[in-house]
């Protein structure tokens, strides 16, 4: 078999990469593992109101399901941190649906999908790329976009060893008939239950919410069990759906010979919060550009312009969060109860909600660093971290 372009996976940045390829008039082929796309979901569906508007896409009903104000931070001994916005700051998505969104318009723009289709290797000649395998067929192509998801097990096999790190376990489910509110997102910080992450309530409207939480450890399933049996007093808990989640920041290398890594086999997540749609999906139109200029044969005959392109745009973003991620990770339980203790008794909520109110879900290095530049909740930090390492986090930032 032949096609101009193949991709691998059929996930966002698969998705989103094929339809601008195909756009511009090429043979575009997507391969897709599983018999449906959009299955299984592992993942919060928390998409940033701007995050659409990124991305071009508008909400539909085939897959939005709530809209969202704000949050509520615990500290692994209940204290609480509201922000709450006057604004709508995140849509939640059913996921599953989302992904066949997208499928539908590439599709529409002229892609070939293909579900049920392994690739078991990508094939290589001494050019570079030419194709890939899958369990009946080869395949080959002028271009190949890489979109297999965490861990680049195809990278693997072809001897590339990507460097991806953070790489944690997920689980989320479903729950009906539990009490929340509705407009407000839940985030549990505890290193015994979620350690290197945080447990997550998103309401999916009506007394509907989906539950998950990502960990360093692998007994995340059981954890997520006692959470949802001690927050909502659920014992019979429904199938939970598990899959990796990516926290480490980019790999060293997206850009080769024929072929380009999107999304998060190419760790264009973001750290903070392990979402990838946006950011994912605004470096897939740059690869899919690239790609579409390499097959045509203009000045981009090479395909490393989206190496460097998508790294200039959201390369200093990503390793912004990367840090702040790494430093939640050092805190602890204990040093972050006491951080939280000392916001509410300082009532500096409102301070918070007013710089995350104007900062930007997506792009958070402006916010991240407004944070720890902020002299009141720098005194307030002084006082529960130290001075002493209060400097070293801040030289992280290269603030002060």
């Amino acid at each position: 078999m032949k096609t101009e372009a193949a991709v691998i996976g059929a996930g966002p940045a698969g998705l989103i990469a094929a339809e601008v390829i195909s756009s511009k008039g090429y043979d575009t082929t997507v391969f897709e593992e599983h018999r449906h796309v959009g299955a299984p979901v592992h993942c919060a569906g928390i998409i940033s109101v701007e995050g659409f508007d990124r991305l071009g896409v508008p909400l539909d009903d085939r897959f939005y399901m709530n809209t969202i104000l704000g949050g509520r931070l615990y500290s692994a001994d209940g204290t609480c941190l509201e922000i709450r916005d006057r604004k709508p700051r995140a849509h939640i998505i059913d996921r599953g649906g989302f992904d066949r969104y997208l499928a539908d318009v590439a599709v529409d723009s002229g892609v070939d999908l293909r579900t049920s289709t392994r690739v078991k290797d990508i094939v290589f000649s001494k050019k570079g790329v030419v194709g890939i395998k899958t369990g009946d067929y080869a395949v080959r192509s002028e271009a190949l976009i890489n979109a297999e998801g965490p861990g680049g097990r195809l990278m693997t096999r072809a001897g590339y060893i990507t460097g991806q790190e953070g790489i944690l376990n997920g689980f989320n489910v479903d729950l009906s008939g539990v009490d929340l509110e509705p407009d407000m997102v839940e985030v549990w910080f505890n290193d015994e239950a979620s350690k290197g992450f945080f447990t997550w309530v998103a309401p999916l409207g009506g007394d509907r919410a989906r539950v998950g939480l990502a960990s360093q450890g692998d007994d995340g399933y059981l954890a997520l069990r006692k959470f949802i049996e001690k927050r909502f007093n659920v014992a019979d808990v429904p199938p939970i759906s598990a899959g990796r989640v990516c926290t480490g920041g980019p790999v060293r290398r997206t850009a080769y010979p024929g072929m380009l890594l999107v999304g998060d086999v190419a760790g264009q997540v973001k750290p903070t919060t392990a979402g990838g749609v946006v950011i994912g999906g605004l470096c897939s139109i740059l690869a899919g550009e690239s790609a579409s200029q390499f097959m045509e044969g203009g000045k981009q005959t090479s395909l490393g312009w989206y190496e460097g392109e998508w790294r200039r745009l959201y390369g200093r973003e990503l390793s912004t969060m990367l840090t702040l991620r790494r430093l939640l990770n050092g805190i602890g339980d204990e040093r972050m109860s006491r951080m939280f203790n000392a916001f509410n008794e300082e009532g500096m909520g409102p301070r918070i909600a007013s710089l995350i109110e104007d900062g930007d879900m997506d792009m958070q290095a402006g916010i991240i660093r407004r944070a720890f530049m902020d002299p009141v909740l720098l005194g307030v930090m002084a006082k529960v971290v130290g001075r002493v390492l209060l400097s070293e986090v801040l030289s992280f930032f290269q603030i002060g």
